[in-house]
């Protein structure tokens, strides 16, 4: 993160995390926290149990109303963020939490305000220890929850329905995705809350309706005013209050320049990726909940390159069964199509917990031990399980199925077997599957590498994941701040790598796609291309500057640039010669790319 200019006053600022882009300028508006006070009591009789689990159902029934309104007064041109309230509405009805919470009430005899509050806390509970960023930022989703069902049983009304005053900055404790979808954004430039994460489904709204955000500004409403300024940064997470005209004067220049850019690049989103002498790159987003899919489709991309799918396993502690499966996977591939949707098998393990894994072992040193394709075939039952809720899933659109960690080819064989088996299964039970199903492996390991000659002739299609190869070829811990700097992805033997794997590719006559950190970067995309990448999946934020690269890019430079770069024996070389051929080939759009960020 940097730093707010030094004319700034250190006392007025404040820090948080930046949802998005943007800045916003204007006078607060400040939301008071509600303080729902939680009574609990004990239920003595069978008459008070009834009573309390007839009022549990009516605060369902009456929440997801409230959410099923919200996601109606959508524009038409948000539509596509229906998916966020759809999505909340399935965790309302998620029956371990249901069951859960009525256990409680008949078999703790306590009333329903108490029981709502202990079962979410438990849950929030789960999710904290969790590993896991995206994970971890769904707590706020689920304290919103909790806390939307006890007001609804304490008769507190719904929703906001404050008078805004034109172009004001709206500052919260928290909010609901409700409550910042009922924000009038015609008033409202910018919003600021106490807690909250970047992939929160109140950020994903908030995001969409391009609102300048900042959250979890922890105790910032201790701070502030009515009448106060502000200045929202939402790229660097910057809240600046009461700023002087210097400042002000700063922040409403850099506004206008990040305004102009934007738009231009936004523009051109849903062009495609074709370079200058007319050569097609495929660009797609990567998907880990169902709720960035819009923001997929709305930022160009052409598909889902990679769609992670262990999140329905870390969020809860029971396995979810194949029909949860597949309602999820037929949602995002029905709501892709026709675009297609690339699912990558469990990768549990590494920088995720095992949750659903009751081996000591798995816990041990989890980047070198029991996860991934490793896991599953140890527990079959678990893979077929979702195996069988991808193919029931397949005939709403574009399938195709990706295997991580793959570092044999026994293991191909393997799960192919296993393909077959499910396939014949689901087939002998009269169900729906397509016979289009590519079945393709992640090239993250050396020793994938080694074999790939062997590994092209048995799958469908490539993708190399670059964090996960750079991490194992350079043994080292990404994480790990000690050796941090050691981790780069312009490492002569992390090049070489990717161009023996595309080369395999191309020799096999198979597709060979990016989805690490490098399909991302201005400066290595064009080097993957020039490698021969057919596709590149990245985050829905950077899909249209990369896009937009690619088509101020002719393919045959890009081609000369990746040869050159083979040839470099250390990674500042590496550097000075893509300095050299593309940022200073590219100095507007690069110079752009700093007004946003700076």
């Amino acid at each position: 993160m940097n730093l707010p200019p030094p004319f700034v006053p250190q006392g007025t600022v404040f820090k948080g995390i930046g949802i998005g882009q943007g800045i916003a300028i204007g006078p607060v508006h400040i939301i008071s926290a509600t303080n729902i006070r939680i009574h609990r009591y004990k239920l003595t009789n069978n008459l008070m149990v009834e009573k309390e689990l007839d009022r549990f159902q009516e605060a369902l029934a009456k929440t997801e109303a409230q959410y099923t309104a919200a996601k109606n007064c959508l524009p038409p041109e948000l539509s596509s963020q229906a998916s966020i309230f759809d999505a909340l509405i399935l965790l309302l009805r998620d029956q371990v939490l249901l069951k859960n919470i009525n256990k409680k009430i008949k078999e703790d005899h306590i009333n329903a305000e108490a029981a709502v509050n202990s079962t979410i806390r438990k849950m929030c509970a789960l999710l904290a220890t969790i590993d896991d960023t995206h994970i971890r930022s769904r707590l706020s989703d689920v304290e919103q929850l909790g806390q939307a069902l006890i007001a609804a049983m304490n008769g507190q009304p719904d929703g906001l329905q404050p008078v805004f005053q034109e172009g004001c900055i709206v500052a919260a404790s928290n909010m609901s995705p409700a409550d910042v979808s009922q924000l009038p954004v015609s008033q409202v430039a910018g919003l600021v809350t106490e807690t909250g994460s970047q992939t929160s489904h109140a950020a994903l709204v908030a995001q969409a309706f391009g609102l300048p955000t900042v959250m979890g500004a922890a105790d910032i409403l201790k701070s502030l005013e009515h009448g106060d300024i502000l200045i929202v940064d939402a790229k660097e997470g910057h809240i600046i209050r009461n700023p002087d005209q210097d400042a002000t004067k700063f922040y409403q220049t850099r506004q206008r320049s990040q305004k102009d850019y934007q738009l231009e690049i936004v523009r051109s989103a849903h062009l495609p990726a074709l370079t200058l002498d007319d050569h097609r790159v495929r660009v797609c987003g990567n998907l880990e909940l169902v709720e960035e899919l819009p923001a997929i489709i709305a930022n160009g991309g052409e598909g889902i390159g990679l769609y992670r799918t262990e999140f329905l396993y870390l969020t809860r502690p029971e396995l979810p069964s194949e029909e949860e499966l597949f309602e999820v996977y037929r949602r995002v591939v029905a709501s892709a199509a026709p675009r297609p949707v690339t699912i990558r098998t469990l990768d549990l393990g590494a920088d995720k917990i095992l949750a659903v894994s009751n081996t000591e072992g798995a816990r041990q040193n989890q980047a070198l031990g029991l996860r991934a394709i490793r896991f599953c075939l140890k527990n079959i039952d678990i893979f077929k399980t979702q195996l069988r809720a991808v193919y029931r899933a397949s005939v709403h659109g574009k399938v195709s199925l990706m295997l991580p960690m793959i570092s044999s080819l026994d293991e191909v064989r393997q799960t192919k077997e296993l393909i077959q088996e499910t396939r014949a299964e689901l087939q002998a039970e009269g169900r729906r599957l397509s016979d289009d199903v590519p079945v393709g492996i992640m090239v993250e390991v050396p020793s994938a590498v080694v074999l790939i000659d062997e590994l092209a002739r048995e799958a469908d299609f490539l993708s190399i994941g670059t964090n996960d190869l750079i991490q194992y070829t350079l043994a080292l811990d990404r994480g790990n701040p000690e050796v941090s700097d050691l981790y780069q992805p312009f490492h002569p033997s992390i090049l070489r790598m990717i161009k023996r794997v595309i080369e395999a590719g191309q020799n096999a006559g198979i597709t060979v796609s990016v989805c690490g950190d490098m399909a991302a970067g201005p400066l290595s995309a064009p080097l993957l291309v020039g490698f021969g990448a057919d596709l590149l999946s990245m985050p829905f934020s950077t899909i249209p500057i990369i896009k937009r690269l690619l088509r101020m890019s002719f393919y045959e430079e890009m081609k000369e640039i990746a040869d050159e770069v083979l040839l470099a024996k250390t990674a500042g070389e590496v550097m000075n010669f893509v300095n050299s051929n593309i940022q200073k080939k590219h100095s507007e759009f690069f110079r752009g790319l700093l007004r946003m960020a700076s």
